[in-house]
């Protein structure tokens, strides 16, 4: 699911996507139907950097990120709309199923989700602007997986997206006057444990997680009793539009060989800022930032962060416009301390085409090491959106 974050506007409605059906819901029923929509990112790499990892060479084409969705909708005579969604990746990858989860929404009321999705703190994420399609301070892609990158985004690394919860919103229009898709935002999660699809063998990826045996002392695997909450609220003041997020989690790690593991808890918290300024004729300046705190490993491993970006488009994603942007990220993961710029630009080619290029540069310092580990990247591609 933290792909779908990476859209050229920051100001995408993570809010307003809950109530995404309440425009169209109607007092007539509507009989169930599906639809079909999804990405495609395709990118060129060169990466020059200190230390050689064996599974990155110096150039190349990026492994491919595409997902197809199929979006299943009806709506009750009432108004209620009911529905699901299934995420199946483009490419063969360790969870061939990312997300597939059901839904009930009034739009006047909120949103109730239950299934394999995100928890709230993810899906209701405001922060940096974008810089490069497919690569970001929040989100990594294959441009950023550099010195185990993933570890050092900006979303929480314990809290185990993807598995067997329930998501419930509050209605975003329902404070303040708002119209819909703004105004304030609550969401909460509960997930009681690790489980995603059925499986027969503990410690299997993606099987129902037993807590009890050694295969299974992972900390993201055993995280169980998880609770996690979110608001964002996202009005317009004059030509500035104002997103604000706050999220938290907490969990507890299951049993196993690792005493670390043994029924302490781990979470995090963290807050993030976008805002902008539309100058005229569809050109806009974007601003925002993030920040992430979390206690990994039962408080014996931390992480502690902060990024923020600026973009200007010329017309918005309408086709013809212009992009560009620049974002930065420093963090501190238990002994080591990375630092990331990226600097991108893009071009709207059509509604869903949008092109890129950009480069980046990324130091990560570990306690006590001689040397930093030091590389430079740059990438052209192109990113479809149907």
């Amino acid at each position: 699911m933290k792909k779908t974050l990476l859209l050229q506007t920051a100001l995408v409605a993570a809010a307003g996507m809950m109530l995404a059906d309440a425009a169209t819901a109607q007092d007539k029923a509507v009989p169930i139907g599906v639809t079909v929509g999804g990405y495609m990112v395709r990118s060129f790499s060169v990466q020059d950097r200190g230390v050689q990892q064996v599974d990155q060479p110096a150039a190349t084409f990026a492994a491919p990120d595409a997902e197809i969705w199929f979006n299943i909708r009806s709506v009750l005579d009432n108004g209620t709309v009911i529905g699901g969604r299934i995420e199946l990746e483009g490419s063969t990858e360790s969870d061939q199923i990312d997300e597939s989860y059901l839904f009930v929404e009034k739009h006047d009321l909120g949103r109730i989700e239950v299934g394999s999705t995100d928890l709230v703190p993810n899906k209701m994420l405001y922060g940096t602007p974008n810089a490069i399609p497919g690569d970001s301070t929040t989100v990594t892609g294959a441009s950023g997986d550099f010195f185990g990158s993933n570890s050092y985004m900006m979303w929480f690394a314990s809290n185990p997206n993807d598995k067997e919860h329930i998501n419930i919103y509050t209605s975003s229009n329902r404070y303040f006057g708002s119209k819909v898709g703004k105004g304030l935002q609550l969401g909460f999660s509960y997930m009681p444990n690790a489980c995603e699809d059925r499986g027969t063998s503990a410690g299997t990826a993606g099987s129902c997680q037993t807590f009890s045996s050694a295969a299974n002392s992972s900390t993201v695997n055993n995280l169980h009793n998880v609770y996690a909450a979110a608001a964002n609220y996202v009005e317009s003041f004059g030509p500035v539009d104002a997103a604000l997020y706050a999220g938290w989690y907490q969990g507890t790690p299951g049993s196993g060989t690792t005493a670390a593991h043994n029924g302490d808890t781990l979470g995090g918290y963290q807050g993030g800022v976008n805002f902008a300024y539309n100058i005229g004729d569809g050109s806009q300046i974007q601003i925002g930032g993030l920040f992430t705190q979390e206690s990994t490993d039962a408080n014996t491993a931390n992480k502690h962060g902060y990024a923020g970006g600026l973009k200007y488009l010329t017309n918005g994603s309408k086709a013809g416009s212009v992009g560009i942007g620049v974002e930065g990220r420093k963090i501190r993961v238990t002994g080591n301390e990375e630092t990331l710029y990226m600097l991108g630009v893009t071009y709207q080619v059509a509604t869903g085409i949008l092109t890129f290029a950009g480069a980046g540069h990324e130091t990560v310092d570990p306690d006590g090491s001689a040397s930093d580990n030091k590389q430079t990247f740059g990438t052209v591609g192109i990113r479809l959106d149907f």
